[in-house]
C-alpha cells in the first residue's frame, strides 16, 4: 500500500509541477500584454511618418502600425474611455517616459488620462491605435462606428479627413451648364 502511494505520488507530481509551469506562464504573458497596454514597455513610445500604398504620408508608431485620431476629441482631451479604449487603444508614453519621441515628426506631447496614463497627441490631437490592424502598414480604421468618426492622420493636414491616393474628383459640366460629379 505504502508503495503504491510513493507511485502515484511520483505520476501526479510532475503533472502539478507541469499544471503549475503552465499557470505561471499564462500569468507572465498576461503581465506583459498588461504592461503593453498600459504603456510599462521597455523602449520609449515612438511617433513616425509612414508612407502607405493607399493613404499616403501616415502617422505611425515605429512598428509601423498606424494611430488615428477620434474627431470628437478635444485638444489633449480624450472622450474615448471604457470599452471604446479597449477598441481603439491610446497611445501612451511608456512607464517613466517624460515625452514621446518623433522620428521626422514635431509638435508631439502629451496629456494626463483619468485613469494616470500619459496619452500622446500631435498637435493636441490625442492619438490610438486600432485593434482591427493585425499588423504594419494596415489601416482599416478609418471607419465610424459607436464612439464616432476615426481617421488616420496625414501629418500635413491632422484635422483634414484622409484621402485614398489616386482618388480625386472630376467635375464636368451638363447640358443646361450645371456641374455633374
Amino acid at each position: 500500500m505504502k508503495k503504491s502511494t510513493q507511485d502515484r505520488s511520483a505520476r501526479t507530481m510532475p503533472r502539478l509541477l507541469q499544471g503549475f509551469a503552465i499557470a505561471s506562464g499564462a500569468l507572465l504573458l498576461a503581465s506583459a500584454a498588461v504592461a503593453t497596454v498600459s504603456g510599462a514597455s521597455a523602449s520609449p513610445t515612438t511617433i513616425t511618418v509612414s508612407q502607405n500604398k493607399t493613404w499616403g504620408p501616415t502617422l505611425t508608431l515605429k512598428n509601423g502600425h498606424t494611430v488615428y485620431r477620434l474627431t470628437k476629441d478635444s485638444k489633449n482631451m480624450s472622450v474615448c474611455t471604457g470599452k471604446c479604449a479597449t477598441v481603439w487603444v491610446p497611445v501612451v508614453l511608456a512607464t517613466g517616459q517624460k515625452s514621446p519621441v518623433g522620428n521626422g515628426v514635431s509638435h508631439l506631447g502629451s496629456f494626463t488620462r483619468a485613469n494616470g496614463t500619459h496619452q500622446v497627441t500631435y498637435e493636441g490631437i490625442p492619438l490610438y491605435t486600432f485593434v482591427g490592424d493585425k499588423k504594419a502598414d494596415v489601416i482599416t480604421g478609418n471607419i465610424k462606428d459607436t464612439w464616432g468618426q476615426w481617421w488616420s492622420i496625414n501629418p500635413s493636414s491632422p484635422l483634414t479627413a484622409p484621402k485614398k491616393k489616386g482618388t480625386s474628383t472630376t467635375t464636368t459640366t451638363s447640358p443646361g451648364g450645371g456641374i455633374a460629379y
